[in-house]
């Protein structure tokens, strides 16, 4: 870091989401462009983080020209991209339990008690199912694979 830190006591050397409050806004209020991209990583990394959260009441305020866009940019996207890759991984998830359920997906859509359309948003990611509806999704899914086994005199 080249920003000097006057009157603050702490360790530079510590990952940022563990410096004080006070130092990200130092560095978001006279960082360098090398300052504010060690701030943009930090919060990449962890965008609800210490870090993150400090940069974004410090950036709300608006006092600091093109930074504070910049700040917001970096937590939007970092959050944006952590729930995109939420959904996808439960897309992945919802499409498996419903391949080997083998049921089509108006069948599985109607076991679960939702539509087709709907359950077709989860599994391409379009959308995130509720807790509730990705239990009834779960449910239908590990029953349908009970129900198989008992058909076939398997135990579980």
């Amino acid at each position: 870091m080249s920003t000097q830190f006057r009157n603050l006591d702490f360790d530079t050397a510590q990952p940022l989401d563990q410096w004080p409050a006070e130092a990200i806004q130092t560095v978001i209020d006279r960082g360098s462009l090398s300052d504010w991209r060690a701030l943009a990583q930090t919060i990449r990394r962890n965008p609800w983080g210490p870090a993150a959260r400090t940069a974004e009441t410090v950036a709300g305020w608006d006092e600091h020209y093109g930074v504070d866009a910049l700040m917001i940019g970096v937590i939007r996207h970092a959050r944006e991209d952590i729930a995109l890759a939420g959904r996808a991984e439960y897309a992945a998830r919802i499409r498996s339990w419903r391949t080997q359920s083998k049921m089509t997906l108006r069948q599985f859509a109607r076991a679960a008690g939702t539509s087709p359309s709907r359950l077709s948003d989860y599994e391409n990611a379009k959308v995130a199912p509720t807790t509730d509806v990705l239990a009834r999704l779960s449910h239908v899914a590990y029953g349908a694979r009970t129900t198989r086994s008992a058909k076939r005199g398997g135990h579980r």
